[in-house]
């Protein structure tokens, strides 16, 4: 018996249970990750200033998030590919934080337990007049991101089963393919690599084809989000 092999092997089958019955999702998700790393090839950086380099770094860092997440929802962990998520978002309001402050680049480019980068609502309340009218939503955003980061009913209730023992309920571990949880990872994950994808854009000269593909795949983005809010409304009226 080797647990850890057949815990790989289930989650092998649940990839290729995904792959079969979820497979425009899925090649929606590669190809926007995909250009996310197509666009570090392309992209022009301003200048070579602490700040340039310590925003290059966040978008570096989310684009191997990304992809972790995509990877792990991919192969049945759902719950854990939200997970990840939060530190998407942090770093992108780190980036605009970083655009309005570049004189705070150090704190993130040198490891110091005195001097630390500031908190999510420090550097929220500095992007005020910037992110105005999205500021309640980027609040929600941001809670929502927490209860899957934190202990919380909505990450351990998709552990509790009573489908596998008639009247008994048990707690499941390792990965099983369920349509409903991937499409929540995959929602969440289109949404947050759309938001990086025009960021980043805002380095990639104008000119390059890259543009072009990224509008493809916004509008890719944009259909799937809107088929998802469209199937969740009809279930929950």
């Amino acid at each position: 018996m080797n647990t850890w092999e057949d815990l790989e092997r289930d989650a092998q089958l649940v990839e290729k249970a995904t792959n079969e019955q979820a497979h425009e999702v899925v090649q929606l998700l590669q190809d926007a990750v995909g250009l996310f790393a197509d666009a570090f090839s392309v992209a022009n950086s301003p200048d070579t200033s602490d700040a340039t380099i310590a925003k290059m770094s966040l978008l570096s860092h989310n684009f191997n998030t990304l992809k972790c997440s995509v990877d792990i929802a991919l192969r049945g962990y759902y719950v854990q590919s939200l997970n990840l998520l939060r530190i998407v978002y942090e770093n992108w309001i780190a980036f605009h934080y970083l655009s309005k402050c570049p004189d705070k680049a150090h704190l993130w480019l040198s490891h110091s337990l005195k001097k630390q980068p500031p908190g999510h609502a420090a550097m929220l309340k500095k992007l005020d007049a910037d992110f105005n009218p999205l500021k309640g939503k980027m609040r929600q955003w941001y809670s929502t991101l927490c209860s899957f980061a934190h202990t919380d009913p909505i990450g351990l209730l998709p552990q509790i089963s009573t489908d596998y023992i008639p009247n008994e309920t048990s707690i499941h571990f390792g990965s099983t393919f369920k349509s409903d949880l991937f499409k929540t990872s995959a929602y969440t994950i289109c949404l947050w690599t759309g938001v990086m994808l025009s960021t980043i854009s805002l380095w990639v000269p104008k000119t390059n084809q890259w543009h072009n593909e990224m509008t493809k795949i916004e509008e890719r983005i944009i259909r799937f989000i809107d088929q998802e809010n469209k199937a969740f409304k009809s279930e929950t009226t």
